[in-house]
């Protein structure tokens, strides 16, 4: 029914090793300050971690709804091709600090107790030689 999240882009070259045609990036997302997601209920406003909250997922369940709310970031590491910008190499880590509640009612105001629910989510890719 819902599902948002807001981020920002940080971008950093931290290496280039021309003897090896390799540059790497360290591209950050990251919650805005003043994220611009939908809310629906009140006490998704409280940060559940060290930022305002950047993202919120609602979903029907057969006996009511599942909402969360929380901090997502994504760190991703890049190696680069100088010579031609391919991507050689990269990882992609992506931790969610959210709390879940079960809901009764779709304004969200009727739930259970809110519970830790972290995600780590970690991607690795490379290129394949052609």
């Amino acid at each position: 029914m819902l599902g948002e999240d807001h981020i920002d882009f940080d971008i950093t070259l931290t290496a280039v090793d021309r003897a090896s045609d390799v540059a790497t990036l360290l591209i950050k997302h990251l919650p805005p300050p003043a994220p611009k997601i939908r809310l629906p209920a009140d006490w998704m406003r409280a940060p559940v971690a060290d930022t305002p909250n950047n993202w919120v997922q609602v979903r029907k369940t057969d006996t009511g709804f599942a909402a969360s709310v929380g901090k997502e970031t994504f760190d991703v590491k890049q190696s680069i091709a100088l010579s031609n910008g391919k991507i050689l190499s990269a990882t992609m880590d992506n931790p969610v600090t959210k709390v879940a509640r079960v809901c009764s009612d779709a304004a969200l105001t009727r739930c259970g107790d809110a519970k830790p629910d972290p995600t780590l989510r970690r991607i690795e890719m490379s290129l394949l030689r052609e």
